[in-house]
């Protein structure tokens, strides 16, 4: 089992604590990978398989079987799979980051906020192996823009998403642990409640405004909008999603800094 060296990691105290906590979480994260991956034909390449053959399925059934009429399919549905892949693979694996990772937990000093942290950043590295993919997808159907310089800030926001359901409900299984289960069955609710394989505008509007409450739908449709130039969600809608972002990572981190003190024992 790989423990931190102290040669390699000095004291937060000697360097910037965000420097330390981000190079921290840049090797913790490149240690799972390679553990990951190791003793696989197809490495790295593996999740973008999967993503590539679950689009495949996808764009035969929605626009060959049940035509949905969206112009440049394979596109819109690849820009949500990848948005949405990655958020559910980081919350799923935070989740149970705290379990697994149980040995972080007992390092004294060791900032366990950025276990939760990895989780999501570890799947990030299979979105940037898609994006070149769909790089070339929106070149070749001459849908590619200077617009598209707007999608990092996105996956930032997402990012920030992100954290806060990790540290939600890593530090909430450590006591509870029924709450994998349930978030596995959210996240399988949630594919179909997010606009991946269909668009907000074919919803009924009597029911849109259900769907509009997801922040993850908003910052899919978002993607779009800048990606291939579709209508770019409301304002309020847009920075609400913003707001919610940022005001759950807050809350989140409180929440897991009130329980951090009972994880050791409860671990």
């Amino acid at each position: 089992m790989a423990t931190l060296s102290h040669r390699t990691w000095t004291s937060p105290l000697s360097q910037g604590r965000l420097g330390y906590l981000q190079e921290l979480v840049v090797h913790l994260a490149q240690r799972e990978l390679s553990s990951r991956h190791r003793w696989t034909l197809l490495g790295w390449a593996w999740p973008l398989v999967r993503v590539l053959a679950q689009l495949a399925v996808l764009v035969f059934i929605f626009s060959t079987v049940l035509d949905l009429g969206i112009e440049n399919y394979p596109v819109f549905v690849f820009s949500g799979l990848i948005a949405f892949t990655w958020f559910s693979s980081g919350v799923a694996d935070a989740t149970r980051s705290l379990i697994s990772q149980r040995h972080l937990v007992f390092h004294p000093g060791f900032p366990t906020a950025v276990v939760p942290v990895v989780s999501v950043a570890v799947p990030f590295v299979d979105v940037l192996m898609a994006l070149p993919v769909l790089v070339v997808m929106l070149a070749l159907s001459g849908d590619l823009g200077p617009q598209a310089l707007l999608f990092p800030p996105l996956l930032v926001i997402q990012f920030v998403l992100m954290c806060g359901v990790a540290w939600f409900c890593s530090a909430l299984t450590v006591y509870l642990r029924d709450v994998g289960n349930v978030v596995t069955v959210g996240l399988t609710l949630l594919f179909y409640m997010t606009p991946v394989f269909y668009g907000l505008q074919r919803v009924p509007e009597d029911y849109r405004w259900i769907l509009e409450l997801n922040p993850l739908g908003t910052l899919i449709e978002s993607y779009r909008a800048v990606l291939l130039g579709q209508d770019f969600p409301g304002a309020v809608q847009f920075w609400a999603t913003v707001a919610v972002s940022i005001a759950l990572a807050g809350a989140g981190l409180l929440l897991f800094r009130r329980l951090r003190p009972g994880f050791v024992d409860e671990l």
